[in-house]
């Protein structure tokens, strides 16, 4: 994780309840599949008894190198083109080929794919869920609420808009 930035008030924070949480990763194992970045952003997040995470809705972005796509090997001299239909993956190296399929890796529950952006070198997968649920253990939810303390307490004064803590 390279970053957590996170809208935090106090009144918020003592009923469990958090208006945006944005986490970025970086080098991400996904499946066979490897990620250069990762953006997700849960907002409305909060806690309900005894100890579900609840955020509605629920973003994602994830940005794949071409050459971190398992069985796919890209020409330079050629430009790739990629399709999402489904939850599949169309790689197509030039267009009078056949499209390479691939399966896009599981998702947790409820999240779908979205879209795909193509860059010259890598493609960034969005999704999103209309809610995500997690159940955690009392251990998951005290360290939740740990790290949610500690961008709290670095926090100027209980108006401020947002929070960043980067590098935790």
């Amino acid at each position: 994780m390279v970053g957590l930035d996170a809208r935090l008030g106090a009144l918020g924070l003592a009923l469990g309840q958090v208006d945006d949480v944005r986490v970025d990763l970086e080098d991400v194992r996904w499946s066979r599949w490897r990620a250069r970045r990762a953006t997700v952003v849960c907002r409305d997040v909060h806690v309900n008894p005894p100890a579900v995470l609840v955020a509605s809705p629920v973003e994602f972005r994830v940005e794949v190198d071409f050459a971190d796509i398992p069985e796919l090997q890209p020409v330079s001299w050629f430009p790739l083109t990629v399709r999402l239909v489904g939850s599949e993956l169309h790689v197509r190296l030039h267009r009078w080929l056949p499209a390479r399929v691939f399966a896009v890796p599981e998702l947790p529950r409820g999240v779908e794919l979205t879209g795909v952006e193509q860059h010259a070198d890598h493609f960034v997968l969005t999704g999103a869920a209309p809610v995500l649920r997690e159940r955690l253990t009392f251990g998951q939810l005290a360290d939740v609420v740990r790290r949610l303390a500690s961008i709290h307490s670095r926090t100027r004064s209980d108006t401020t808009s947002g929070t960043s803590s980067w590098g935790t």
